[in-house]
This record gives C-alpha cells, structure tokens and sequence, in this order.
C-alpha cells in the first residue's frame, strides 16, 4: 500500500492541542504526552480505513467479473491429453504415467507425471512433469512475474531463463543441467510443462529440448480449453 492515503489529514493536528502557545505545553508535559498518543492512533486509523476500503474495492472488482479462466478446465485424466507431438519426435511414450486432479474454493488443480523413453532403444530417456492451476480467487501475475525475475537466483548452477513467444499472455522457459521447463500464464491459468533427461538420455540435450517442450505445452492448453 502506497502512502497516500496516510495523506488525507486525519491525524489530530498539534496546534488544537496547543492552549497559549509553546510555553504551555512545556509547562503541562500531559498534554505533550497525549499530543503524541493521540497523533499516531487518529493516523492508523484513517490509513486503515482507506487501506480497507481500497482492499474491498479490489476484491468487489474481481469478484464481480469472476476469473478469466479463457475456457480452460481442470481434468483428472491429463496424461491423456498430453499429445506431446514435438517431443514425440525424439522419444517414445513410457508405460508409467499417472494423472491427479484436485479442487478448491480457491484453485482448480491438475497434474501429469510419466516416463519418456529412447526411440533407439529401451530404457528410460527422460521423466515428465505437466501441470495446470486455475485461480479463481486471486490475480496470480504478480507471483507469475516475480518467479520470472528470480528463476535464476533461486535456481543454484547455471540456469538459462527466456521469454518464450507465442504463448498465452506470456511465458518464459527454463533450462538448467539436464531439464527444460516452460511456464505459461494465460488469463487466470496457469500451465507448466518440464522435462528431465536420463544420464543415458542419448544425445538430447535440455537446449535442443527448449522448443519441443514449448510447441508440447502449447498443444496440451489446445486440448485441455473448451469452445
């Protein structure tokens, strides 16, 4: 909260306590205490007053034309939606795969984890992670771009971030040692897409999987909207 409404001239001015002039107060230390009681508390509470009547504008705003959501829905089956046709360029689907899905008053939730395998063989090449938040009582931006500004700082190693185009309202990926990570914010909802490749992943490198986790994310929010 800016200081502003701190301005609005609430507080008890100091010459109403003032009888005849400084002397007075000098003489009457009570009066100079209460001076500096009554100053503070008659500024809290017109500071609090218009802190809560911005804060309740606010919430009456967002309340009153809902969260823009853009159609998307939260399924408990998004490993089936997870086409991946960009990484399935370079791995084959893995059998272990497992959806989850969970709903509040607050958020929508849900979430896919599987294993990706090497088309030259058999094995495990690479794990993935997808997941989707609608927010549905809070603005999630600010949250979103401050864990874009401090990827790198809370990320220890190396670690790449850029801005990725094309995608929702805006979005930025992630590689650090052996996974690419890409994040979306579009509207209300909230999407993540992250691969991790195998010691023995072959020659798929997180920079080379940098697009093809991008182009999957973007197909995967496709298939999880609704006309």
């Amino acid at each position: 909260m800016e200081n502003g409404p701190w301005a609005a001239s609430g507080a008890i001015s100091e010459p109403e306590l003032v009888v005849s002039g400084p002397a007075a107060l000098a003489s009457r230390p009570e009066l100079l205490t209460a001076s500096r009681r009554r100053r503070p508390l008659g500024a809290l509470l017109v500071g609090a007053l218009a802190a809560s009547a911005v804060w309740g504008a606010g919430l009456y705003a967002f309340g009153a034309q809902g969260p823009d959501l853009r159609g998307y829905r939260a399924s408990d089956r998004l490993c089936s939606l997870l086409a991946m046709p960009h990484l399935a360029t370079v791995f084959d689907r893995g059998s272990r795969w497992e959806s989850t899905r969970s709903s509040s008053g607050a958020v929508d939730t849900a979430d896919c984890s599987g294993e990706l395998e090497r088309k030259e063989g058999t094995g495990r090449a690479a794990t993935i992670t997808a997941s989707m938040v609608l927010h549905k009582r809070t603005d999630p931006g600010a949250e979103f771009d401050a864990a874009r500004a401090t990827a790198a700082e809370r990320i220890p190693g190396r670690t790449e971030v850029r801005t990725a185009k094309g995608l929702g309202d805006r979005a930025y990926t992630v590689v650090h040692g052996r996974t690419a990570t890409v994040h979306v914010l579009d509207g209300d909802a909230e999407f993540t897409l992250s691969v991790s490749a195998a010691q023995a992943g072959g020659r798929v490198t997180p920079e080379r999987l940098r697009p093809l986790v991008a182009g999957d994310i973007g197909a995967l929010m496709r298939r999880v909207s609704t006309p």
